[in-house]
């Protein structure tokens, strides 16, 4: 099969063949983190979220950041743990859309 063809299990009447891969909008932040070759260490474990789930563990250091970052100033020290932690729980689209939302007043949730 060539690299132009369509597998023959894709049998769903949405796929497109000229679907295009457009990058998100990357938060100058985040980019600096993501593009330094600095390893963001595994999340610890955090007794408040004893689940497998880390959705609200997610969303919950994302908040917590931003909170932070109000209080604090920009590069705040004690800012930069939740950064970590976000950044590695959230999944960048969840990140890119949190950001859209905070920049454009809809976020649901009081910073």
């Amino acid at each position: 099969m060539s690299g132009d063809q369509i597998p023959s299990f894709v049998t769903d009447a949405r796929f497109d063949a000229t679907y295009s891969y457009k990058p998100l909008k990357q938060n100058p932040r985040t980019v600096r983190i993501l593009e330094s070759k600095v390893r963001l260490p595994a999340a610890p474990y955090d007794r408040r979220f004893p689940h497998c789930n880390q959705t609200k563990a997610c969303w919950t250091n994302y908040v917590d950041f931003h909170r932070c970052v109000k209080k604090l100033g920009d590069g705040a020290e004690p800012c930069t743990w939740y950064e970590q932690q976000y950044l590695y729980l959230c999944p960048r689209m969840w990140v890119e859309k949190f950001d859209t939302q905070r920049d454009e007043g809809v976020f649901p949730f009081k910073i």
